[in-house]
């Protein structure tokens, strides 16, 4: 009998680590969730089969951790300037960015907002921070028992991939690659995601949005990374300053128009839904007094009871009362 079945995806933030998480527990059928970080407690408590997401160095007592409870891991690699873009995107939406690394070198807090070719963005690129995240996947990548999966790939051809996930966790358990790759499509993930945790998906998308200049001087301090996954920085020398600002304004644009159609879409719903417990809540009510009106003795433990929701629920009882006279 094989092992019960748990994979890690240990990869720097925005690398494509939900999605693979996504593909890995609908392909395996088991369940699959994200932490920042796990104690004791978090780690007993685990399912006997799962995929765990967590953005992590490759620490020796962390590695001791993923033996010790019996996973395998997965990492993901992306071009590092998507990486940057994506997390510039992201954090407006998810403010929990900055427990990435329990705050290693920082924080999002200071790219808030801001656009591709700012200051506080490049910056922000060459800093600290971004040396810790960007440090995720490098660490793990190569390591023996290590699955590395490309994030390019994964798009490009996601049934070669899954057919290289195969190898190492065996056969799917779905009916077959196919419905798998249905389901986590990046399409259908938008559609459940809460905060806009599917954006473009686009590899290449940085050229569109940095001129020559700044891919490059945030390219420079990144060169391992760049060698270590053959990435290149190759911009659009035609890009003007102009065109890069104008794209990130259209595609940020766009998405908060969305963004406000969801959110008042939903919002319409749940309003929906509360008037619907509120008139149930008052048709109860109502049927309780009826009851009581028709009863020829309002004493002893009636008249307690009544008394008792009429303080208890004071708010409740002036607005059905209001209700019932209009």
């Amino acid at each position: 009998m094989s092992p019960p079945l748990r994979i890690a995806v240990v990869s720097t933030p925005r690398a494509g680590n939900t999605w693979v998480r996504h593909l890995l527990g609908t392909a395996y059928q088991v369940p699959h969730f994200a932490r920042h970080s796990m104690a004791d407690a978090d780690w007993a408590a685990l399912p006997p089969e799962v995929v765990l997401q967590i953005h992590w160095r490759r620490e020796p007592s962390f590695v001791a951790k993923l033996a010790e409870h019996g996973f395998r891991v997965v990492t993901v690699a992306r071009h590092p300037l998507d990486v940057l873009i994506s997390i510039l995107h992201f954090c407006v939406y998810e403010s929990e960015s900055e427990d990435w690394l329990l705050g290693a070198g920082g924080t999002e807090a200071e790219i808030y907002a801001t656009m591709p070719r700012s200051r506080a963005f490049i910056e922000y690129a060459k800093g600290p921070r971004a040396v810790e995240l960007l440090a995720v996947t490098p660490d793990w990548w190569g390591q023996t028992g290590v699955l590395g999966l490309r994030y390019e790939d994964c798009v490009r051809d996601t049934d070669a991939e899954l057919r290289k996930i195969e190898t190492s966790f065996g056969p799917v358990r779905e009916a077959s690659r196919a419905v798998v790759i249905e389901k986590c499509s990046l399409g259908q993930l938008r559609k459940e995601a809460i905060n806009n945790h599917f954006w473009k998906g686009s590899p290449g998308l940085w050229k569109l949005l940095l001129p020559a200049k700044e891919a490059q001087e945030i390219a420079s301090t990144m060169t391992n990374a760049m060698v270590l996954f053959d990435y290149s920085c190759d911009p659009d020398p035609n890009l003007s300053d102009l065109e890069a600002d104008l794209n990130w304004a259209r595609f940020v644009g766009d998405e908060v128009k969305q963004t406000l159609s969801r959110n008042t879409e939903g919002h319409r719903t749940e309003l929906k839904v509360r008037e619907e417990q509120l008139a149930e809540v008052a048709r109860q009510y109502e049927v309780l007094v009826k009851r009581l009106e028709r009863s020829l003795v309002l004493s002893g433990p009636v008249a307690r009871t009544i008394k008792k929701l009429v303080i208890k629920y004071p708010r409740l009882t002036r607005l059905l009362r209001g209700r019932r006279s209009s």
